[in-house]
């Protein structure tokens, strides 16, 4: 057996069929796409909640994904010469480094950064952007703004 297989988390199961439920429904399959979606409600179920984490444990893990996990999924989809991963990976890198940033700037501002105004997030490459309405246009993946959903105050 390969020594780089594991068993995926349930988050990470989760994760992986919200993403083929999307991929489902942009192909017209809404059969595969209703499964996928039970799929991902299923592993999402079984996620043991993580406690309370503080800002600093956030940006620790962010840090580890900048460091190496990025470094680690680049070398793999080298490796594959996968034109798909390696564009995924580069906005995730771009999107996790903006991200980084805001957090920094909310450990200084607090919840004056979100007062009053709207936090969104690209469903497609995980941009966050915090402002009244969101870019008319993705600046990491392109994506129109109609991809960008606000995330409900109640949430943050």
């Amino acid at each position: 057996m390969d020594a780089d297989v594991r068993q995926m988390t349930w988050t990470e199961l989760a994760a992986l069929c919200t993403n083929l439920e999307k991929a489902c429904t942009k192909q017209l399959k809404e059969e595969e796409a209703r499964a996928f979606a039970s799929l991902a409600s299923f592993y999402a179920s079984k996620r043991k909640a993580q406690g309370d984490a503080s800002l600093d444990d956030l940006l620790a893990l962010i840090e580890a994904d900048l460091s190496t996990g990025y470094r680690s999924a680049n070398e793999a989809a080298n490796y594959a010469d996968d034109r798909g991963a390696k564009r995924a990976l580069l906005w995730g890198e771009k999107a996790t480094k903006l991200l980084k940033s805001l957090l920094a700037r909310y450990a200084k501002q607090k919840e004056a950064l979100t007062a009053d105004t709207g936090v969104f997030v690209c469903e497609i490459c995980g941009f966050v952007y915090v402002g009244q309405q969101p870019p008319e246009v993705c600046p990491i993946c392109k994506v129109p703004s109609f991809k960008i959903h606000e995330v409900k105050k109640e949430a943050i």
